[in-house]
């Protein structure tokens, strides 16, 4: 009975405020750090993932049931995806150049990954635009693009415009690929979506704290 009970989730409402303070920070400090070092994005998909998995595996333990990580996952994940992608593309449109530059040199890195927990193995790609400006002269950072089919719209000797930063501490990208707007949206979508997710499940927990029984005094 005891273990059944266990299973049966929190009866205390703060839980959720708590958790939900904790996402919160947690998106906002991502946020920073990604706008402050845009070139150390690794960083930032790290933490992401920290706080992903630490509120996920809050919100189970909260609710009591598996079904926590299918409704609260997914909205969580979109709020930290947008909270990385617009970190980078702030600091890279506030202090990034429009240039145009010429595609000289284009790589492929191809780096098997085997998984540990099955005999399964993956295949990690790395695209590498080696740049120039059009009156010839280098351009220090290279364009680098992750996935298997690299950037559709171009190749070696095309000409495109990127934004550069000058310091080097933002990562190039084409000016297509910086859309604020799209970044924003989907960081408030993924806000909102994980509030209302927030509020039902504090509603949830909320009941269980007053159709608790009271204590039964033994005679």
């Amino acid at each position: 009975m005891r273990d059944r009970r266990r299973n049966r989730g929190s009866r205390n409402p703060l839980s959720i405020v708590i958790v939900g303070a904790v996402f919160l920070i947690g998106t906002g400090v991502v946020f920073a750090i990604g706008y402050l070092i845009p070139s150390a994005q690794l960083l930032t998909i790290v933490l992401g993932v920290l706080v992903f998995v630490g509120v996920t595996l809050a919100m189970r333990m909260i609710m009591g049931s598996a079904w926590a990580y299918w409704y609260t996952g997914p909205v969580v994940a979109i709020a930290l995806i947008g909270t990385v992608m617009l970190a980078e593309d702030v600091a890279l449109s506030q202090s990034g150049e429009v240039t145009e530059v010429v595609v000289v040199d284009h790589k492929v890195e191809v780096k098997t990954r085997h998984d540990s927990s099955s005999s399964r193995s993956r295949k990690a790609y790395t695209h590498t635009y080696t740049l120039e400006r059009t009156d010839g002269s280098p351009v220090a950072e290279p364009l680098i693009y992750r996935g298997k089919d690299g950037f559709d719209d171009f190749d070696e000797g095309d000409t495109i415009t990127v934004l550069i930063d000058p310091e080097g501490t933002a990562p190039t990208k084409p000016v297509d690929d910086v859309d604020l707007g799209s970044d924003i949206g989907v960081i408030v979508t993924g806000l909102v979506a994980s509030g209302i997710v927030f509020f039902i499940c504090g509603i949830v927990v909320l009941l269980r704290w007053t159709r608790s029984p009271s204590p039964q005094i033994v005679r």
